[in-house]
């Protein structure tokens, strides 16, 4: 009788113990979890979370510079949804001996008669050809605009760079002027005889910049301004010979530069996301 008993008796003090056991356990759970938590996020926030925070203060060593595209002054003699009335309407125009060209905007094709950087100059030209019974209308497109980010210990060169780049801009501001008069047939030889000094001072002012993107931007610009100087002779030959060829030799290259450095922008934006 007293061996069941104390036989009762040893089970309930272990059943007693095995939930005490299980109330510890679960009480080391409760209380071990949330500081092993906070330990690991204070280990975190030390090692991620304050770099973030020195990378932000570092962030007020730099600045963004606006770099502006071209903004070009198309005065369209038509837009039509297939090539091929296009094409039907630019031969029109070449029988005429109006000088016209192509250009593909989205789902429609332009026929443009002519381009400038003023829209003063196209207004004026766009009302010549109404005078001579060609419907046109004066669209423009704005060039893109990029951000660029720099260090300010480079501001000296970044201010040389806008320099550079508003030289760049001058040029062509001065051969859509020189189209414009060509348009009239009262360009002179030594008005390109000024571009061809301007293209070559620029030429000899270029710089190494201590920035990658700078120096890219530079690149391109020497690039475009080489080309106009090897087409300058055939202009030069064009006025000389009076073969009315001027305005469309001057029309192409301003169109293919303004479109090349447009395009070298949007390029830099692409790879900038």
């Amino acid at each position: 009788m007293y061996s069941i008993i104390y036989l009762r008796d040893f089970l309930v003090r272990i059943d007693k113990r095995m939930k005490n056991e299980r109330m510890l356990r679960i009480l080391i759970f409760i209380i071990i979890v949330p500081v092993i938590s906070l330990l690991a996020g204070y280990l975190v926030s030390q090692n991620i979370i304050e770099p973030n925070i020195s990378k932000g203060e570092n962030s007020y060593n730099f600045d963004e510079l606006n770099l502006k595209g071209i903004d070009i002054f198309q005065v369209v003699l038509g837009n039509y949804s297939s090539f091929e009335d296009a094409k039907y309407n630019d031969d029109l125009m070449k029988m005429k001996n109006v000088y016209s060209f192509i250009y593909k905007n989205s789902d429609e094709y332009l026929l443009i008669g002519g381009i400038f950087l003023e829209e003063e100059q196209a207004s004026l030209f766009s009302s010549r050809l109404k005078s001579q019974g060609l419907g046109n209308d004066v669209y423009v497109y704005r060039g893109p605009v990029v951000k660029l980010r720099y260090d300010k210990k480079i501001t000296n060169e970044v201010v040389e760079f806008e320099k550079t780049l508003q030289r760049f801009k001058e040029i062509l501001d001065y051969m859509s002027a020189l189209s414009y008069k060509a348009s009239n047939d009262k360009l002179q030889d030594t008005e390109l005889e000024r571009l061809k000094e301007q293209l070559n001072f620029f030429r000899g002012e270029i710089k190494n910049f201590n920035d990658e993107s700078l120096n890219k931007i530079e690149g391109k610009m020497i690039e475009i301004i080489d080309k106009i100087t090897e087409e300058i002779k055939k202009i030069q030959i064009s006025v000389a010979l009076n073969d009315k060829n001027s305005f469309r030799l001057l029309q192409e290259n301003l169109w293919q530069s303004c479109n090349e450095y447009n395009e070298f922008l949007k390029s830099i934006a692409i790879k900038n996301k």
